[in-house]
C-alpha cells in the first residue's frame, strides 16, 4: 500500500528513517520502522542521497531531482504528490519514481479489508511454484499471521 506523504508545497525530509513534513515529524503508524538493521542511507535520510544509480529509479527522476531540493528537503510542486510505502524498506515508491500526477489519483481507499505478515522478499517470488507454495503458507498461516488490528481498519 502506498501512502500520501506530500502534497503540494509541502517540504519533506526523512531523518534516521522519521519522515518529517514541514519541520513537524510524523507518526510512524503502519510503516515499517527503521533499526540499525536495515538503515539504507537513501531509503531513511531521503533526500540525502540523490536517486541516480540507484537500482529501481526512474531515470527522468535522476535527471530532474535536484531541481525539487530546498535547504536539504524535497518541495513538492503545484499538481502532484509524494507517495511512500508501509514496508519502506522494500517499496518502490516515490523516492525511486518520483511525485504522483493528481489525474493518476483515482478514487479513495474506505479500508485495509485484510493484512497478512509476509516475510521479505516472498512477494517479490515469481513462478508457479512458488505462487503454490506462497497460498500453501497463507492457508496454514492465516489466522497467527494476519495483522487483525490493521484487517477492516478504516483509512481517514
Amino acid at each position: 500500500m502506498k501512502r500520501l506523504i506530500g502534497i503540494p508545497g509541502d517540504h519533506i525530509h526523512l531523518r534516521n528513517g522519521i519522515v518529517i513534513v514541514n519541520g513537524v515529524a510524523q507518526p510512524v503508524g503502519f510503516a515499517q520502522p527503521t533499526t540499525p538493521d536495515n538503515f539504507n542511507e537513501f531509503l531513511d535520510d531521503f533526500p540525502a542521497v540523490p536517486p541516480a544509480g540507484i537500482p529501481g529509479s526512474t531515470e527522468s527522476w535522476a535527471v530532474n531531482f535536484s531541481n525539487y531540493i530546498q535547504d536539504g528537503d524535497l518541495v513538492v510542486p503545484p499538481g502532484v504528490y509524494f507517495m511512500m510505502g508501509d514496508n519502506r524498506h522494500n517499496s518502490l515508491d516515490s523516492r525511486y519514481w518520483g511525485f504522483v500526477p493528481r489525474a493518476n489519483i483515482l478514487g479513495r481507499p474506505l479500508f485495509n479489508y485484510w493484512s497478512f505478515n509476509a516475510t521479505e522478499g516472498q512477494l517479490e517470488q515469481t513462478g508457479l511454484g512458488h505462487k503454490l507454495v506462497w497460498i500453501g503458507h497463507v492457508l496454514v498461516h492465516f489466522f497467527p499471521d494476519t495483522r487483525w488490528k490493521r484487517t477492516f481498519h478504516v483509512v481517514r
